[in-house]
């Protein structure tokens, strides 16, 4: 086990039930609770207002599809305290053009010195940035790495890895939701590859968590401020999970 667990006190009723114990994340900065006393993020507005016990956190600030496919796989693998009775897994991915490899956790330590997250006592992931400007090691390694690799190829695989954990989770028979925090469509229509629609259709139709908070006036620094995940969750996920048989509302049992 080696996702994030945070022990941060219930701050809201619960509003919904749902047979889970256990909520099972990955994503980005839009996914990452970045204080260990303090709601700030989805994950844990879920987890209180659904009446969850646990949050599971793989996320890392920067990460890319690569780093969310990889964590919720080594997860699952990897865990005895998760399994398909206990466990909801809901997934948000990142931009599609970022780049995430695996690496020993001295060089990825430092990098991602807030939300690195390991795989075991010797991997851990480590975002290939694609904007950088120092010249450190890892610096000049993003630098030549993008210069070699096209960012289109990076959206293919990425598309691929989409694809490829909707059917890892579906033949492990977990309920999940993979969400995005962002349109997709536009990093896929750059490669013109039926691929893309295949990976497009994995998404939940719901609204997008960064274009919500940006037409809502409820973002700061590019990300949304805490009453912007807290009314995204009311407005949008719980109601999703509620259409999906996954919660019900309170109010209604």
């Amino acid at each position: 086990m080696t996702a994030k667990i945070r022990n941060i006190n219930k701050q809201f009723v619960a509003t919904h039930s749902t047979k889970f114990q256990n909520l099972l994340v990955s994503g980005c900065s839009f996914t990452w609770n970045n204080s260990e006393n303090d709601l700030c993020s989805w994950p844990y507005y879920l987890r209180d207002l659904a009446g969850l016990l646990q949050v599971y956190d793989c996320s890392q600030a920067g990460a890319g599809c690569n780093h969310i496919f990889n964590s919720i796989v080594n997860e699952i693998e990897t865990n005895d305290n998760l399994n398909p009775e206990n466990t909801l897994v809901i997934v948000m991915w990142s931009g599609m053009a970022r780049t995430d490899v695996i690496a020993t956790n001295d060089i990825t330590g430092p990098w991602h010195h807030m939300s690195n997250y390991k795989f075991d006592n010797q991997f851990a992931t480590l975002s290939i940035f694609n904007k950088v400007y120092g010249s450190s090691m890892l610096d000049n390694l993003c630098k030549n790495y993008k210069l070699l690799v096209d960012l289109n190829a990076q959206i293919y695989e990425s598309a691929i890895k989409m694809i490829a954990l909707n059917e890892y989770l579906k033949s492990k028979n977990y309920n999940y939701l993979i969400l995005s925090w962002k349109d997709p469509s536009i990093e896929f229509r750059q490669i013109s590859n039926p691929i893309a629609s295949l990976a497009s259709n994995t998404i939940e139709p719901l609204d997008y968590l960064g274009e919500y908070a940006t037409r809502t006036k409820q973002i700061d620094n590019g990300h949304p401020t805490p009453n912007g995940y807290l009314a995204w969750t009311k407005e949008y996920l719980l109601p999703c999970l509620v259409n999906k048989g996954l919660a019900a509302n309170l109010d209604t049992i």
